[in-house]
């Protein structure tokens, strides 16, 4: 076919996709073993990780999670127990847990937490299989206070105190990120991030002194700032 004609008929397509409000995530061109690369409409606004909530009983400290729909208990050093009390899996954080969000694909579990010690604490990712107990990748996040993870598509997104970032799901590497954001105790903590188009995601944080909300908003595709206020 003539190259002219080619080049004509891409040109048309994509003009379709874009009255149609579609675009291609830019992400994982080579194969993932996860999603493959599809159009998004302006209507998927992504699914929130699962906060896992303490229990009261027996230790105070036990975290809850699903996994097939499952109740699961966490204990504090990351051990994730089955209903008759044996180990399923460890989640093997280094120092009690804090904070755990979680969201499960098909056999895979993704975990984001916090964990503090007497010095500190630190944020991490991991993906585990849920089958065979193994992590298949670890990240660690710059940060604390973990805002709520949003996962679209085959990534995550994700913020911190003074960091935001789009995550790979299948390998835990960054598609882009931010850090230093915080300023005299603003984008301190992102209480939300949604998706005010396909193209754009805004991660929106509490002003610290005043009833406004400070907001990030990056293009989805390039990972560069649009605004900041």
């Amino acid at each position: 076919m003539n190259r002219r004609i080619i080049l004509l008929l891409t040109g048309l397509i994509l003009l379709t996709l874009e009255s149609c409000n579609l675009f291609f995530h830019k992400a994982d061109k080579k194969n993932s073993d996860l999603v493959g690369i599809i159009p998004l409409q302006d209507n998927d606004k992504g699914v929130y990780a699962m906060e896992a909530r303490y229990s009261k009983w027996p230790n105070p400290d036990t975290l809850i999670i699903y996994i097939d729909g499952t109740r699961f208990k966490v204990s504090s050093n990351g051990k994730v127990f089955n209903t008759d009390g044996t180990i399923r899996f460890t989640i093997d954080n280094k120092y009690p847990l804090d904070q755990l969000y979680f969201a499960q694909r098909q056999d895979d579990l993704f975990v984001f937490y916090t964990d503090v010690d007497k010095t500190g604490s630190g944020s991490y990712a991991k993906r585990i299989n849920v089958k065979t107990g193994k992590t298949i990748w670890e990240k660690q996040i710059e940060g604390f206070s973990f805002s709520k993870p949003l996962l679209r598509g085959q990534f995550a997104y994700i913020g911190t105190i003074g960091f935001i970032g789009k995550m790979k799901l299948n390998n835990g590497s960054f598609d882009w990120r931010y850090s230093n954001l915080g300023n005299k105790g603003r984008f301190n903590h992102f209480r939300d991030i949604d998706f005010p188009t396909s193209r754009e995601v805004r991660f929106i944080a509490p002003h610290p002194f005043s009833m406004h909300s400070d907001t990030v908003v990056i293009s989805d595709l390039t990972g560069e700032i649009i605004s900041m206020n």
